[in-house]
């Protein structure tokens, strides 16, 4: 139930941020991450698409970066899980 819970919250805040992006103070990308905070611990395929997206563009990859040093441990610890390696 929690899982499912998750699902529709962070797809909910997802979908805000997304609205959010296209205004012109850009206070989307806070909503988006949020959002992501909730998808990615309870869906595995939101967080190989996060990694997916983060190899493909670098300018996603440096907000998501920034966003997740400001962030407190907890959440910090969720979106490193979907962190590209420096080595491939």
């Amino acid at each position: 139930m929690a899982r499912i819970l998750c699902r529709i919250i962070g797809s909910a805040l997802c979908f805000i941020g997304i609205i959010g992006m296209l205004t012109p103070i850009p206070f989307g990308i806070i909503f988006f991450v949020i959002g992501l905070m909730f998808l990615v611990p309870s869906t595995p395929s939101a967080a190989r698409l996060v990694q997916k997206a983060r190899k493909q563009f670098g300018l996603f990859d440096k907000s998501m970066s920034f966003a997740t040093n400001k962030m407190p441990y907890p959440y910090r610890r969720i979106l490193r899980r979907t962190e590209i390696d420096p080595i491939e």
